[in-house]
């Protein structure tokens, strides 16, 4: 087991750390998933290099093991505000990412190679569309990030904010290399996944990071050195990384591509709905073993388990199941608004009455408002909810919500049959009440779903991983 106070004390491990979180808002992450963003109520920032060991000793009563920072690098990072109300003019530049995942780190070893030459996929396309000098890959512990370095655009986001040029591009590459990348996905039977993961205030690991489970260094190199990367670089007892190697670029040479990817894109100008548009390229689930023969369940996370509730919410007053799935995530991009701009500022709205637009619909769709229980919202022609010009659909609560509960070792129809009885304990005046079902039946279980609405004992050991390591031996 590594000693995480001697290996932050490192020097070159917690210069590294600080040069590249230097205007990110940073994250730590416990044991788990106890996470410290905040001290003092302001953003959790890294001024000196110190600061990397003093708060792995401040905070070691909930173990801490890695560091993250934001995708975006701000102007200024000092208060509040500054990551909430003052968010869209702050941004300075966003960091291009594409998530390549081994989906269960127990294949790590089985499934390195395939990620590895997903990334190659993608790094050499991009040198062809010119992108040289400012791409780095970055081994995460469990799978390899590709990254574009932020400063590699200049005209672009003068134009349009930093993320929504990032994300465009980060979907531009999947949309061109989506039949390729698709290819190794399925050599490996669905053991990786690969997507978008460009959204506001996304974190991502920080550069000879531990990894939060692995007895892995995250390492970051160049598309040159592919072909000789082994996973012994990633020994955190010697790390083979090269200081600041994900620090060059070539201020503007991705203007080029960013252009092609915002015209062939259609990127929603409302930060805060890009998750909804996001690709992810994975074998669909019933091409996969199921996930609870692979892990014990974990907790799905604050958006997913806010999505079904809400869900379940609607379906048990008005007995709807694709409004149903319409109306949670309608909902849950809501609630992530509020959380990230506070309650004053309310979502970008398609103008009323308006054509939607981002996604492209069929015909000319407008958009009328309704009250549904408790709130007024947007609806589409087809009877969906729209957010930022967004139509919710069913097809979306599949991949956003229930793909995610299964990808948690939680079997979805089991989910869903625990909410809705879970759900029907309140009455209907808490049910229609948006307050009084934030308070009384989200707020207690946002981050125990498994605990108190399964009722599933996180310590409870379930099946063996040996189906799923039969698909590779």
């Amino acid at each position: 087991m590594v000693n995480t106070i001697e290996y932050y004390s490192r020097e070159y491990v917690k210069n590294e750390i600080y040069r590249f979180l230097i205007n990110r808002w940073a994250g730590i992450e416990g044991e788990n998933k106890k996470w410290i963003r905040w001290i003092d109520k302001k953003p959790l920032k890294i001024n000196k290099p110190d600061d990397i060991p003093y708060l792995i000793k401040r905070y070691r009563f909930m173990k801490p093991r890695s560091f993250y920072g934001t995708i975006e690098v701000y102007k200024k990072l000092e208060t509040r505000e500054d990551v909430m109300e003052k968010y869209s003019e702050n941004v300075a530049y966003t960091t291009v990412f594409i998530d390549i995942d081994i989906i269960n780190e127990e294949l790590v070893e089985k499934t390195w190679t395939y990620a590895l030459e997903a990334a190659k996929t993608i790094t050499n396309w991009l040198i062809e569309e010119g992108v040289k000098e400012s791409t780095y890959l970055l081994w995460s512990g469990a799978g390899v990030h590709v990254r574009i370095h932020e400063k590699a655009f200049k005209e672009t986001i003068q134009h349009h904010h930093p993320l929504i040029v990032a994300h465009a591009v980060a979907e531009y590459i999947l949309l061109k290399l989506k039949p390729r990348l698709l290819e190794i996905i399925r050599s490996t039977r669905g053991a990786i996944k690969i997507e978008n993961l460009v959204v506001m205030k996304r974190v991502f690991t920080d550069p000879l990071s531990l990894h939060r489970r692995l007895e892995r260094a995250t390492i970051a190199f160049k598309p040159d050195d592919i072909e000789e990367f082994k996973l012994e670089w990633t020994n955190p007892e010697n790390p083979r990384h090269k200081e600041g190697i994900w620090n060059t670029y070539k201020e503007g040479e991705a203007d080029p591509l960013a252009w092609r990817a915002l015209k062939a894109v259609e990127s929603i100008e409302n930060t805060t709905t890009l998750e909804a548009t996001a690709t992810k390229l994975e074998i669909p689930p019933a091409t996969l073993p199921r996930k609870e023969t692979i892990e014990q369940p974990r907790e799905p996370g604050r958006f997913q388990v806010m999505a079904l509730l809400q869900a379940a919410r609607y379906y048990l007053l008005n007995k709807d199941l694709g409004k149903a799935k319409s109306f949670g995530p309608n909902r849950a991009i809501f609630y992530a608004w509020a959380k990230y701009y506070g309650p004053q500022r309310r979502p970008v709205l398609a103008k009323k009455p308006g054509k939607l637009y981002g996604r492209r619909l069929a015909g000319d769709e407008y958009i009328k408002w309704v009250e549904e229980l408790g709130e007024k919202l947007q609806v589409s022609q087809k009877g969906y909810y729209v957010m930022g010009g967004v139509e919710q659909r069913p097809e979306d609560f599949d991949r956003q919500v229930a793909r995610r509960f299964e990808e948690a070792g939680i079997d979805f129809k089991k989910a869903w049959d625990a909410a809705i009885q879970y759900i029907s304990r309140f009455p209907r005046i808490v049910l229609k009440n948006p307050r009084e079902f934030y308070k009384q039946v989200y707020e207690p279980v946002r981050d125990k779903f498994v605990e108190k609405v399964l009722k599933v004992k996180k310590e409870k050991k379930t099946s063996s991983l040996d189906k799923w390591v039969r698909l590779f031996i």
